[in-house]
């Protein structure tokens, strides 16, 4: 009786412990070390992880100008990571579009710093359906690693349009839906 109860403790142990480590935001990353990740984009900006709001705590980067053809060459991405003081719960890449016209290379650049940003916070690439929804560029969400990843198109004064690309840890994934 006593080896069952000792099995059965080792066992929610080991489930308990496999749980924390998968629980890690970011591959257990600092705010500090995401913020980082805006030099590996190559878009400027400051680095420090900073008190924004009333408990809202981030760094983001300027903008920086796609040089991708013309006339979509005034396009510009931003890079944003969102969270609490200790923790970060966001990071946010945003392009923002400016023609309709020949958008393919800006889109493709974006694409690939969506990519750069998922193999340094989760160490896995962009999925061919993800590139799929950039190239579209239509709405889309996946799960990566336990984190919540979603492109929104949004439609912004003074733009034709924005894709906004956000990757986000604590989200919980819905249950499946089944039916009798």
């Amino acid at each position: 009786m006593n080896r069952i109860l000792l099995g059965c403790l080792a066992g929610s142990l080991a489930l308990s412990v496999a749980a924390v480590s998968v629980a890690q935001p970011f591959n257990g990353q600092s705010p500090g070390q995401l913020c980082a990740y805006m030099r590996d984009l190559g878009i400027p900006g400051s680095k420090i992880y900073r008190k924004s709001g009333k408990e809202l705590w981030a760094c983001d980067s300027s903008r920086r100008k796609l040089p991708q053809g013309e006339p979509a060459a005034a396009s510009d991405i931003q890079y944003r990571v969102l969270g609490a003081q200790t923790q970060a719960q966001k990071q946010v890449l945003e392009l923002r579009m400016r023609s309709y016209r020949q958008p393919q290379g800006v889109l493709r650049a974006f694409s690939h710093h969506v990519d750069v940003l998922l193999e340094k916070t989760l160490g896995t690439g962009l999925t061919e359906e993800m590139y799929q929804a950039i190239m579209a560029p239509h709405a889309g969400e996946w799960w990566l690693n336990g984190h919540l990843a979603t492109l929104r198109k949004l439609r912004s004064k003074g733009s034709v349009y924005d894709l906004r690309f956000v990757l986000e840890y604590g989200s919980t994934r819905p249950a499946p839906l089944w039916f009798p």
